[in-house]
């Protein structure tokens, strides 16, 4: 399949290529948000933050941990982790879900995502004070559909949000070759609700097991005959 990008993958490609160090990516889930944002326009590994309810300040900068023989030492969290990156130049880190951080949690992930004026952290164990890396890059993804439902604190750090509403052309490669290109379309059948690629990867496994009928029923629900008619549609094309 010929790799064309959707405008806003476009957009995305461009925004990092650009330099900008502070991208938020919104829209439904299960369109490769994720997954671009750790692979795109980054030199090595990523950091990566699932935000939930219960997300503590110390899983983002780090805690004490027991090293044997009665003895602590600071274990360094995904935060402070990528503003060091590779031979303190920082890397790219990945926040998920980033609306359902709360407390604590959000007030860690503000400092995290300062500007690098602004940013620094000072380590309980050394005393050492942390600043970001000049190639530290932070994408957070939500998959609220509008800016509104994000804290204005944490939406004021990301200056550029780009809206995602197809699926990114790289995560479909896993797929068998007839469910691409009606991935990459995004709705069913004239629907405008999106699929999940999740419900693609799960179909696609059940199938090879349980044939298409039975796998369309079991991810799609009501929704199955119209799947399988629009896979028959896209076959023709």
């Amino acid at each position: 399949m010929e790799e064309i990008l959707a405008p806003c993958w476009n957009d995305v490609v461009d925004v990092l290529a650009s330099g900008v160090r502070r991208l938020l990516l919104f829209g439904p889930p299960g369109l490769g948000k994720t997954y671009a944002a750790l692979r795109l326009a980054t030199s090595g590994p990523a950091e990566r933050l699932t935000c939930t309810e219960d997300l503590t300040s110390a899983e983002i900068t780090g805690s004490w941990m027991p090293a044997g023989a009665g003895r602590w030492e600071w274990r360094e969290g995904p935060g402070i982790r990528a503003w060091r990156g590779i031979e303190g130049r920082g890397s790219r880190l990945v926040v998920d879900e980033a609306d359902r951080a709360s407390g604590d949690a959000l007030s860690t992930l503000l400092l995290i995502c300062d500007s690098p004026e602004s940013a620094r952290w000072r380590n309980p164990e050394t005393g050492e004070w942390v600043r970001p890396g000049e190639d530290f890059t932070v994408v957070v993804t939500t998959n609220s559909t509008s800016l509104e439902e994000l804290p204005p604190a944490l939406r004021d750090r990301f200056p550029v949000a780009i809206e995602i509403d197809r699926p990114h052309v790289g995560a479909v490669g896993a797929l068998s070759e007839d469910l691409r290109a009606p991935a990459l379309a995004g709705a069913l059948g004239g629907e405008e609700r999106l699929i999940s690629l999740r419900a693609y990867y799960a179909f696609d496994t059940l199938r090879a097991r349980l044939g298409a009928e039975r796998a369309a029923g079991l991810v799609f629900g009501a929704r199955a005959e119209a799947f399988l008619d629009a896979l028959s549609i896209a076959a023709l094309r």
